[in-house]
C-alpha cells in the first residue's frame, strides 16, 4: 500500500513540475533576438488612432547584474516612423527568471514622463520612487486568482487637504489564449495587471481602512514560449479626482502594442519552416521595370527562431544598386519586389546572405 501511494505521489509531482514551466522558457535563449512592434494609440473611447501609429524595436542585448539580480538586458527604441529609421536606443528593460516566476525591474508606467506640472506632482514622484524588482510574471499561478505584486500606503498634503492613499500593483493570470500575429499563431499565457491608487477612509481600530478607488489602469499582456511578449493592451483611462475634493481631471491615452513585420515591402507568404535557404529565380525575367524575388529562410541553429538576412542587388561591375532586405527574419518563405525604374538595361545580380550561406542569381532589365 505504501509503495502504491509513493508511486501516485511521484507521478503527481512529475505532472506538477511539467505543468509549471520554468519562466526562462518563455524568454528567447540567445542574445541578439529582436522584437518588432507596432504601437497604435487609443482615443478616449478606446478607438485606434491609426494616423498616430509608431514602431518600436527591442533587442536582447546581453545578460549582466542589475540592481542586485542577474538580468537579461533588453534595449529598446520607440516612437519610430518606420523600422528603417536610424535612432538611438532610448530605454532598457530588465528581466530575471527564478523557477516559475519572471521578475522585472518595474519602472513608472502609470504617469508619462511628459505629464505637465500639477497638484499631482507629489504623487507622481512617489510612484517613481517605487521602481524596484518585482515578481510580475507568475506562470504557475492558478488561473483567475489575483496576486499582489506590491502595495504601499502613504499620505500626501495638498494645500489644506490630507490625502491618505494606497498604491498597488496587482496581477492575475487568465486562461491561455492563441494570438494571431504577423509571424503566425502563438498559444500564449495571458495576464492582466492593475495599476491602482485608492483613497483610504481610515476608521478607528480595529476596523480596517476602506478603499475608494480613484485610479485603476488595467494592462493585458500575452506571452508566448521562446518569444516573450506578443501583444499588450492598455485601454484609455480617465482620471478624475473630484470625488475626493481635488479639482483635477486628465485622460491617459491607451495603446495596443503588437508584433509587426520588421521589413516594409517584404511579405511573409508561408510560415512553414524550410529545410534550407533557397533563392528562387526572379519573375518575370527579363523585366521592365518591376520584378518579384522569392526566397526561403531556414533557422541557422536548432531552436533559434530568427536569422539575419540581407538581399542586395548589384550591377555587372559589382557595384551595389539596392538593399531590398536587411533584417532578422523568422523561418519561412518571403517575397519582395525590385523596381528598376532608375537603372539602365543590362544584367544585374541579386545576392541573398544569411548566417550560414550566400546565394546569387542573375536577372536582366530590358527597356
Amino acid at each position: 500500500m505504501k509503495k502504491i501511494l509513493l508511486i501516485i505521489l511521484s507521478v503527481f509531482f512529475v505532472i506538477s513540475v511539467a505543468q509549471s514551466q520554468n519562466a526562462s522558457t518563455f524568454f528567447p535563449s540567445a542574445t541578439g533576438y529582436k522584437w518588432y512592434f507596432k504601437n497604435t494609440p487609443l482615443d478616449s473611447n478606446n478607438n485606434p488612432i491609426t494616423s498616430l501609429v509608431t514602431y518600436r524595436i527591442d533587442s536582447f542585448a546581453f545578460t549582466a547584474n542589475y540592481k542586485g539580480l542577474l538580468a537579461s538586458h533588453v534595449l529598446s527604441k520607440s516612437n519610430l516612423i518606420n523600422f528603417n529609421q536610424t535612432a538611438p536606443w532610448n530605454d532598457t528593460f530588465y528581466y530575471n527568471f527564478q523557477t516559475t516566476n519572471g521578475w522585472e525591474f518595474v519602472k513608472n508606467r502609470l504617469f508619462p514622463d511628459t505629464i505637465p506640472p500639477s497638484l499631482l506632482d507629489p504623487i507622481i514622484n512617489f510612484v517613481r520612487s517605487l521602481e524596484n524588482w518585482y515578481s510580475v510574471y507568475r506562470f504557475a499561478q492558478t488561473v483567475n486568482s489575483q496576486y499582489t505584486i506590491f502595495t504601499k500606503d502613504t499620505t500626501f498634503q495638498i494645500d489644506t487637504m490630507t490625502l491618505p492613499l494606497r498604491f498597488s500593483y496587482k496581477g492575475k493570470r487568465l486562461n491561455d489564449e492563441t494570438i494571431n500575429t504577423v509571424n503566425g499563431n502563438y498559444l500564449s499565457k495571458k495576464f492582466v495587471y492593475i495599476y491602482g491608487i485608492a483613497y483610504l477612509i481610515v476608521l478607528p481600530p480595529p476596523l480596517p481602512s476602506i478603499e475608494v478607488p480613484i485610479i485603476q489602469i488595467p494592462d493585458t499582456m500575452w506571452i508566448a514560449q521562446n518569444i516573450w511578449m506578443v501583444k499588450d493592451y492598455i485601454p484609455s483611462t480617465n482620471i478624475d479626482l473630484s470625488p475626493i475634493g481635488v479639482t483635477f481631471s486628465i485622460n491617459i491615452p491607451g495603446q495596443i502594442t503588437e508584433l509587426a513585420n520588421p521589413v516594409i515591402g517584404i511579405k511573409n507568404i508561408n510560415t512553414t519552416v524550410p529545410d534550407k535557404i533557397i533563392l528562387y529565380q526572379n519573375y518575370p525575367n527579363p523585366f521592365n521595370p518591376v520584378t518579384k524575388i522569392r526566397f526561403d529562410v531556414a533557422s541557422p541553429y536548432p531552436f533559434q527562431r530568427g536569422s539575419n538576412v540581407t538581399l542586395k542587388v548589384f550591377d555587372i561591375s559589382g557595384r551595389e544598386i539596392s538593399t531590398l532586405v536587411s533584417s532578422e527574419l523568422i523561418p519561412g518563405t518571403y517575397e519582395t519586389e525590385f523596381d528598376a525604374s532608375n537603372v539602365s538595361s543590362g544584367v544585374y545580380f541579386y545576392k541573398l546572405t544569411t548566417a550560414n550561406e550566400t546565394l546569387t542569381k542573375q536577372m536582366m532589365v530590358v527597356k
